[in-house]
Parts: C-alpha cells; sequence; structure tokens
C-alpha cells in the first residue's frame, strides 16, 4: 500500500469557499456516543450504539481573505453553511458532505508572538451524517 502526502491531496471548502490555501492541519473525526443499556438481568456490561458526533478541525495560516468566509460565522452562532472535506490520492477522491449543516465553533486567530506568523483554527460542528462520495 503507497503513502499518500496530505500536500495538494486535502481540499475543504465551507459555503463554497475553497479554505485548502489557508489550511496546514485538517482532520475528519466522528465520535460515537455508546449508551449503557445494563440493568439487573445482565450478566456482563451491555451497550447500544447511539448517534456519531462529526468534526472537522482545521488550521493553518491567517488572511483577511480567510478571515472574511469564517469570521461571519463564527461571531453568528448557529449559522449553518455547507462543508466538504474531499481526500484523494491522485486517483480517486473521497468526499464527505454536509449541506447546510455545518457551524464553526472555536474560532481562534492567533498571534502569540511577534517572530511567528498568525495562524488560525476552528473546528466545524457537523450535524447528521455526511454524504459520501467516491469518484
Amino acid at each position: 500500500m503507497a503513502k499518500v502526502k496530505a500536500a495538494g491531496n486535502v481540499v475543504p471548502t465551507y459555503n463554497s469557499n475553497a479554505l485548502t490555501a489557508y489550511c496546514n492541519t485538517a482532520s475528519l473525526a466522528s465520535a460515537l456516543a455508546t449508551i449503557d443499556v445494563t440493568d439487573f438481568a445482565s450478566t456482563a456490561m451491555e451497550y447500544i450504539n447511539g448517534f456519531a458526533t462529526w468534526t472537522v478541525p482545521l488550521g493553518g495560516h491567517w488572511d483577511p481573505a480567510l478571515d472574511a468566509f469564517l469570521a461571519p460565522d463564527a461571531v453568528t452562532p448557529g449559522t449553518k453553511r455547507t462543508f466538504v472535506i474531499a481526500f484523494d490520492d491522485g486517483t480517486t477522491t473521497v468526499s464527505y458532505t454536509w449541506t447546510t449543516n455545518a457551524e464553526i465553533q472555536n474560532y481562534t486567530v492567533d498571534a502569540s508572538s511577534p517572530t511567528d506568523g498568525i495562524t488560525w483554527s476552528c473546528e466545524f460542528l457537523l450535524s447528521g451524517a455526511p454524504t459520501r462520495a467516491v469518484t
């Protein structure tokens, strides 16, 4: 199995705005809730699956154009837009899409050192399961 480099092969898009040029970190995470259904008749712990929580943390070098894409929605809680993240290996692209179900949370602009560049980060909280496509 060949390794796939991240550079040039990860494409996040928020509200039809490509974020690729502003990102140097991205991940797709799904955390599945587990519900304990153990009762007095159980002989061991028993669980059922609950709902998944989907998040995409992104970050990179800050730019006013990026801020124009994200800040208006970050300062308006409850604003939901379309979010897509695509990964490819040069041959096959796998994309995950949440249509009008992405909300920005934890938007941060960091200028912690006068000798470093300004960076940004946020997490997209995604409602519902994504539409997954392979092309």
